[in-house]
Protein backbone atom coordinates (compact mmCIF):
# COMPACT_ATOMS: atom_id res chain seq x y z
CA UNK A 1 0.00 0.00 0.00
CA UNK A 2 1.22 3.65 -0.54
CA UNK A 3 0.87 6.45 2.11
CA UNK A 4 -2.34 7.64 0.92
CA UNK A 5 -4.02 3.88 1.39
CA UNK A 6 -3.97 2.92 -2.37
CA UNK A 7 -2.63 -0.33 -3.54
CA UNK A 8 0.64 -0.10 -5.68
CA UNK A 9 -0.16 -0.53 -9.29
CA UNK A 10 1.92 -2.18 -12.32
CA UNK A 11 2.49 1.14 -13.40
CA UNK A 12 3.66 2.28 -10.26
CA UNK A 13 6.37 -0.03 -10.57
CA UNK A 14 7.40 0.24 -13.70
CA UNK A 15 8.01 4.06 -13.32
CA UNK A 16 10.02 3.38 -10.22
CA UNK A 17 12.22 1.05 -12.48
CA UNK A 18 12.48 2.85 -15.42
CA UNK A 19 10.66 0.01 -17.90
CA UNK A 20 7.52 -0.14 -19.52
CA UNK A 21 4.34 -1.63 -18.08
CA UNK A 22 4.56 -4.89 -20.71
CA UNK A 23 7.90 -5.64 -19.13
CA UNK A 24 7.05 -5.19 -15.53
CA UNK A 25 4.11 -7.81 -16.76
CA UNK A 26 6.35 -9.98 -18.03
CA UNK A 27 8.49 -10.29 -15.17
CA UNK A 28 5.26 -10.85 -12.65
CA UNK A 29 4.14 -13.36 -14.97
CA UNK A 30 7.55 -15.07 -15.53
CA UNK A 31 7.68 -15.67 -19.06
CA UNK A 32 10.41 -15.05 -21.74
CA UNK A 33 11.64 -11.69 -22.56
CA UNK A 34 13.41 -9.72 -20.24
CA UNK A 35 17.36 -10.21 -18.69
CA UNK A 36 18.15 -11.68 -15.57
CA UNK A 37 18.88 -8.34 -14.53
CA UNK A 38 16.44 -6.95 -15.16
CA UNK A 39 14.15 -9.37 -13.92
CA UNK A 40 15.71 -9.08 -10.38
CA UNK A 41 15.57 -4.94 -10.56
CA UNK A 42 12.21 -5.36 -11.37
CA UNK A 43 11.78 -7.81 -8.50
CA UNK A 44 13.48 -5.62 -5.64
CA UNK A 45 11.29 -2.31 -6.67
CA UNK A 46 8.52 -4.07 -6.86
CA UNK A 47 9.27 -5.49 -2.71
CA UNK A 48 10.10 -2.77 -1.94
CA UNK A 49 7.10 -0.56 -3.22
CA UNK A 50 5.07 -3.55 -1.44
CA UNK A 51 3.96 -4.76 -4.95
CA UNK A 52 1.31 -7.62 -4.85
CA UNK A 53 0.13 -9.09 -7.86
CA UNK A 54 -3.89 -9.10 -8.66
CA UNK A 55 -4.57 -12.49 -8.80
CA UNK A 56 -8.14 -11.74 -10.26
CA UNK A 57 -6.45 -10.12 -13.16
CA UNK A 58 -3.54 -12.86 -13.57
CA UNK A 59 -6.60 -15.18 -13.77
CA UNK A 60 -8.28 -13.51 -16.17
CA UNK A 61 -5.21 -12.92 -18.41
CA UNK A 62 -4.81 -17.05 -17.80
CA UNK A 63 -8.23 -17.91 -19.11
CA UNK A 64 -7.31 -14.92 -22.24
CA UNK A 65 -6.23 -16.12 -25.58
CA UNK A 66 -2.28 -16.05 -26.47
CA UNK A 67 -2.21 -15.65 -29.79
CA UNK A 68 -1.63 -12.28 -32.25
CA UNK A 69 -3.70 -13.07 -35.77
CA UNK A 70 -2.07 -11.56 -39.07
CA UNK A 71 -4.13 -9.97 -41.97
CA UNK A 72 -1.46 -10.37 -44.82
CA UNK A 73 -1.20 -10.40 -48.37
CA UNK A 74 0.78 -13.42 -49.86
CA UNK A 75 2.14 -11.85 -52.96
CA UNK A 76 3.75 -8.75 -51.04
CA UNK A 77 7.37 -9.53 -50.20
CA UNK A 78 6.95 -6.61 -48.19
CA UNK A 79 4.22 -8.61 -46.25
CA UNK A 80 6.74 -11.47 -46.06
CA UNK A 81 9.08 -9.10 -44.51
CA UNK A 82 6.58 -7.96 -41.72
CA UNK A 83 4.99 -11.44 -40.95
CA UNK A 84 8.74 -12.02 -40.25
CA UNK A 85 9.55 -9.34 -38.09
CA UNK A 86 5.90 -10.38 -36.04
CA UNK A 87 7.18 -13.85 -35.19
CA UNK A 88 10.58 -12.33 -34.28
CA UNK A 89 8.81 -10.22 -31.63
CA UNK A 90 5.91 -12.21 -30.34
CA UNK A 91 7.04 -16.14 -30.55
CA UNK A 92 10.03 -15.29 -27.46
CA UNK A 93 6.99 -13.42 -25.55
CA UNK A 94 5.17 -16.82 -25.61
CA UNK A 95 2.85 -15.57 -28.31
CA UNK A 96 2.13 -18.08 -31.24
CA UNK A 97 1.29 -16.15 -34.41
CA UNK A 98 -1.82 -17.31 -36.28
CA UNK A 99 -1.70 -16.61 -39.87
CA UNK A 100 -4.76 -15.33 -42.58
CA UNK A 101 -3.97 -14.79 -45.90
CA UNK A 102 -5.76 -11.90 -48.22
CA UNK A 103 -6.51 -13.17 -51.62
CA UNK A 104 -9.06 -12.97 -54.54
CA UNK A 105 -11.16 -15.03 -53.16
CA UNK A 106 -10.54 -14.50 -49.56
CA UNK A 107 -10.63 -11.08 -48.69
CA UNK A 108 -9.77 -8.65 -45.79
CA UNK A 109 -13.11 -8.95 -43.95
CA UNK A 110 -12.82 -13.14 -43.97
CA UNK A 111 -9.27 -12.84 -43.00
CA UNK A 112 -9.97 -11.55 -39.95
CA UNK A 113 -13.17 -13.18 -39.18
CA UNK A 114 -11.25 -16.22 -39.39
CA UNK A 115 -8.73 -14.69 -37.02
CA UNK A 116 -11.44 -14.17 -34.67
CA UNK A 117 -13.18 -17.38 -34.64
CA UNK A 118 -9.61 -18.52 -33.89
CA UNK A 119 -9.79 -17.07 -30.59
CA UNK A 120 -7.38 -14.34 -31.65
CA UNK A 121 -6.35 -11.61 -28.42
CA UNK A 122 -5.57 -9.39 -31.14
CA UNK A 123 -5.17 -8.64 -34.60
CA UNK A 124 -2.73 -7.42 -36.90
CA UNK A 125 -4.06 -6.29 -40.01
CA UNK A 126 -1.19 -5.89 -42.57
CA UNK A 127 -3.37 -4.58 -45.31
CA UNK A 128 -6.16 -2.77 -43.99
CA UNK A 129 -8.91 -1.84 -47.00
CA UNK A 130 -11.85 -1.78 -45.27
CA UNK A 131 -13.76 1.16 -44.26
CA UNK A 132 -12.98 2.90 -41.34
CA UNK A 133 -16.03 2.33 -39.56
CA UNK A 134 -15.99 -1.58 -40.42
CA UNK A 135 -12.73 -1.58 -38.32
CA UNK A 136 -13.91 0.05 -35.79
CA UNK A 137 -16.70 -2.13 -35.71
CA UNK A 138 -13.98 -5.38 -35.28
CA UNK A 139 -11.55 -3.22 -32.58
CA UNK A 140 -14.94 -2.38 -30.67
CA UNK A 141 -14.52 -6.39 -29.67
CA UNK A 142 -10.95 -6.93 -30.25
CA UNK A 143 -8.10 -4.92 -30.48
CA UNK A 144 -6.70 -4.09 -34.25
CA UNK A 145 -3.42 -2.76 -34.86
CA UNK A 146 -3.19 -1.73 -38.73
CA UNK A 147 0.83 -1.59 -40.53
CA UNK A 148 1.62 0.70 -43.15
CA UNK A 149 -1.96 2.38 -43.53
CA UNK A 150 -2.51 5.54 -41.60
CA UNK A 151 -6.26 4.74 -40.68
CA UNK A 152 -8.64 6.85 -38.34
CA UNK A 153 -11.17 4.80 -37.19
CA UNK A 154 -12.49 4.54 -33.60
CA UNK A 155 -9.97 2.16 -31.58
CA UNK A 156 -7.78 1.13 -34.34
CA UNK A 157 -4.16 2.09 -33.90
CA UNK A 158 -2.00 2.42 -36.83
CA UNK A 159 1.63 2.23 -37.39
CA UNK A 160 3.53 3.72 -40.44
CA UNK A 161 6.37 4.74 -41.89
CA UNK A 162 6.62 8.57 -42.96
CA UNK A 163 5.83 7.62 -46.08
CA UNK A 164 5.54 11.99 -46.32
CA UNK A 165 8.97 12.12 -45.48
CA UNK A 166 10.09 9.74 -47.09
CA UNK A 167 9.18 10.96 -50.78
CA UNK A 168 10.31 14.18 -49.87
CA UNK A 169 13.91 12.41 -49.23
CA UNK A 170 13.00 10.74 -53.23
CA UNK A 171 12.71 13.88 -54.77
CA UNK A 172 15.77 15.93 -52.36
CA UNK A 173 17.57 13.06 -54.17
CA UNK A 174 17.29 13.32 -57.50
CA UNK A 175 16.67 17.27 -57.58
CA UNK A 176 20.21 17.13 -56.19
CA UNK A 177 21.83 15.13 -58.69
CA UNK A 178 20.28 17.51 -61.74
CA UNK A 179 16.54 16.13 -62.17
CA UNK A 180 13.87 18.78 -63.17
CA UNK A 181 11.70 16.41 -64.98
CA UNK A 182 10.64 13.63 -62.26
CA UNK A 183 7.66 11.63 -62.51
CA UNK A 184 5.89 9.37 -59.61
CA UNK A 185 3.83 6.23 -60.05
CA UNK A 186 0.92 6.82 -57.48
CA UNK A 187 -1.07 4.52 -56.24
CA UNK A 188 -3.42 6.58 -54.06
CA UNK A 189 -5.58 3.18 -52.67
CA UNK A 190 -2.73 1.18 -51.79
CA UNK A 191 -1.06 1.54 -47.97
CA UNK A 192 0.26 4.96 -47.62
CA UNK A 193 -0.65 6.24 -51.05
CA UNK A 194 -1.99 9.48 -49.78
CA UNK A 195 1.11 10.45 -48.08
CA UNK A 196 3.71 9.25 -50.23
CA UNK A 197 1.50 11.28 -53.00
CA UNK A 198 1.48 14.56 -50.65
CA UNK A 199 4.86 14.13 -49.87
CA UNK A 200 6.24 14.43 -53.51
CA UNK A 201 4.15 17.15 -54.74
CA UNK A 202 5.33 19.48 -51.45
CA UNK A 203 8.61 18.56 -52.45
CA UNK A 204 8.24 19.38 -56.04
CA UNK A 205 6.89 22.49 -55.34
CA UNK A 206 9.43 23.46 -52.90
CA UNK A 207 12.13 22.97 -55.56
CA UNK A 208 10.31 25.00 -58.03
CA UNK A 209 9.55 22.08 -60.27
CA UNK A 210 6.38 20.89 -62.15
CA UNK A 211 4.66 17.83 -60.32
CA UNK A 212 4.38 15.09 -63.11
CA UNK A 213 1.77 11.89 -61.38
CA UNK A 214 0.82 9.08 -63.31
CA UNK A 215 -1.97 6.41 -61.88
CA UNK A 216 -0.48 3.02 -61.07
CA UNK A 217 -0.60 0.27 -58.61
CA UNK A 218 1.81 -1.90 -56.63
CA UNK A 219 2.36 -4.68 -58.87
CA UNK A 220 5.20 -5.53 -61.27
CA UNK A 221 2.25 -5.71 -63.98
CA UNK A 222 1.22 -2.18 -63.08
CA UNK A 223 4.85 -1.03 -63.52
CA UNK A 224 5.12 -2.34 -66.19
CA UNK A 225 1.74 -0.68 -67.65
CA UNK A 226 3.01 2.31 -66.45
CA UNK A 227 6.43 2.33 -68.44
CA UNK A 228 4.61 1.59 -71.52
CA UNK A 229 2.63 4.90 -70.61
CA UNK A 230 5.70 6.58 -70.32
CA UNK A 231 7.32 5.44 -73.44
CA UNK A 232 4.51 6.68 -75.43
CA UNK A 233 4.74 10.05 -74.52
CA UNK A 234 7.07 12.79 -77.07
CA UNK A 235 9.57 12.80 -74.39
CA UNK A 236 10.63 10.63 -71.23
CA UNK A 237 10.70 12.74 -67.85
CA UNK A 238 14.41 12.07 -67.06
CA UNK A 239 13.72 10.16 -63.70
CA UNK A 240 10.74 8.19 -62.25
CA UNK A 241 9.75 6.74 -58.52
CA UNK A 242 8.03 3.85 -58.48
CA UNK A 243 5.09 3.77 -56.10
CA UNK A 244 6.98 0.40 -54.76
CA UNK A 245 10.25 -1.37 -55.91
CA UNK A 246 7.65 -4.01 -57.55
CA UNK A 247 6.11 -1.28 -59.35
CA UNK A 248 9.85 0.53 -60.17
CA UNK A 249 10.70 -3.36 -61.76
CA UNK A 250 7.89 -2.97 -63.56
CA UNK A 251 8.88 0.19 -64.88
CA UNK A 252 12.45 -0.98 -65.85
CA UNK A 253 11.10 -3.69 -67.78
CA UNK A 254 8.95 -1.43 -69.88
CA UNK A 255 12.36 0.52 -70.29
CA UNK A 256 14.79 -2.14 -70.94
CA UNK A 257 12.01 -3.58 -73.61
CA UNK A 258 12.38 -0.42 -75.65
CA UNK A 259 16.54 -0.12 -75.51
CA UNK A 260 15.89 2.71 -72.81
CA UNK A 261 19.17 2.20 -70.46
CA UNK A 262 18.91 2.59 -67.03
CA UNK A 263 20.42 5.12 -64.89
CA UNK A 264 22.32 6.62 -68.11
CA UNK A 265 18.75 7.73 -69.68
CA UNK A 266 16.66 7.27 -67.30
CA UNK A 267 17.14 7.33 -63.61
CA UNK A 268 14.86 5.00 -61.25
CA UNK A 269 13.51 5.10 -57.54
CA UNK A 270 11.99 2.53 -55.73
CA UNK A 271 10.16 2.44 -52.37
CA UNK A 272 10.79 0.10 -49.09
CA UNK A 273 13.95 -1.30 -49.98
CA UNK A 274 12.96 -4.93 -50.55
CA UNK A 275 15.16 -7.55 -52.10
CA UNK A 276 13.68 -7.02 -55.41
CA UNK A 277 15.60 -3.24 -55.12
CA UNK A 278 18.47 -4.94 -53.76
CA UNK A 279 19.15 -7.21 -56.55
CA UNK A 280 21.65 -7.34 -59.13
CA UNK A 281 19.82 -6.88 -61.93
CA UNK A 282 18.03 -3.63 -60.42
CA UNK A 283 19.90 -2.21 -57.67
CA UNK A 284 17.68 0.59 -57.07
CA UNK A 285 17.83 3.48 -55.17
CA UNK A 286 15.18 3.33 -52.54
CA UNK A 287 13.45 4.62 -49.86
CA UNK A 288 13.60 2.15 -46.89
CA UNK A 289 11.23 1.18 -44.76
CA UNK A 290 12.31 -0.01 -41.26
CA UNK A 291 10.24 -3.45 -41.24
CA UNK A 292 12.01 -4.86 -38.12
CA UNK A 293 11.00 -1.11 -36.26
CA UNK A 294 7.22 -1.50 -37.72
CA UNK A 295 6.80 -5.62 -37.26
CA UNK A 296 8.28 -5.19 -33.58
CA UNK A 297 6.24 -1.89 -32.65
CA UNK A 298 3.16 -3.48 -34.35
CA UNK A 299 3.37 -6.72 -32.03
CA UNK A 300 4.25 -4.95 -29.05
CA UNK A 301 1.25 -2.61 -29.27
CA UNK A 302 -1.08 -5.83 -29.86
CA UNK A 303 0.35 -7.33 -26.89
CA UNK A 304 -0.02 -4.51 -24.63
CA UNK A 305 -3.75 -3.88 -25.88
CA UNK A 306 -4.11 -7.58 -25.49
CA UNK A 307 -2.82 -7.88 -21.90
CA UNK A 308 -4.07 -4.10 -21.27
CA UNK A 309 -1.01 -3.20 -19.82
CA UNK A 310 -1.12 0.05 -21.76
CA UNK A 311 -4.47 2.43 -23.37
CA UNK A 312 -4.95 2.96 -26.83
CA UNK A 313 -2.61 5.12 -28.83
CA UNK A 314 -3.85 6.57 -32.24
CA UNK A 315 -1.17 6.59 -33.97
CA UNK A 316 2.48 5.30 -34.29
CA UNK A 317 4.98 6.67 -37.22
CA UNK A 318 8.45 5.14 -38.14
CA UNK A 319 11.07 7.30 -39.66
CA UNK A 320 12.34 6.45 -43.15
CA UNK A 321 15.91 5.69 -45.04
CA UNK A 322 17.13 6.44 -48.21
CA UNK A 323 19.68 3.64 -49.58
CA UNK A 324 21.49 4.54 -52.57
CA UNK A 325 22.72 2.30 -55.17
CA UNK A 326 23.25 2.49 -58.89
CA UNK A 327 20.23 2.94 -60.63
CA UNK A 328 20.19 6.26 -60.17
CA UNK A 329 22.72 9.12 -61.28
CA UNK A 330 22.80 12.37 -62.86
CA UNK A 331 20.68 13.09 -65.92
CA UNK A 332 22.69 12.82 -68.91
CA UNK A 333 22.91 16.67 -71.25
Amino acid sequence: MTKDGLSVTMADVAKAAGVSRALVSIVVRGVPGASEETRERVRRIAAELGYVPDQRAQALRAQAPRAIGVAFQAVQPFHAALVDGIYQTCEPLGYQVVLSAITSAHGEAAAISSLQSNRCGAIIDLSARLAPKTLAQVASRIPVIVVARAVRAEGVEYVCSDDERGLKQAVEHLSGLGHRAICFCSSADSGGGPERLRGYRTAMKAAGMAADVVETGSTEESGYETGLSLLARESLPTAVIGFNDNCAAGVQTALKEAGIKVPDEVSLLGIDDTGIAAAPYHQFTSVRQDVAWLGKTASLRAIARLEGTDGHRRAHIIPTTLTIRSSTAPPRR
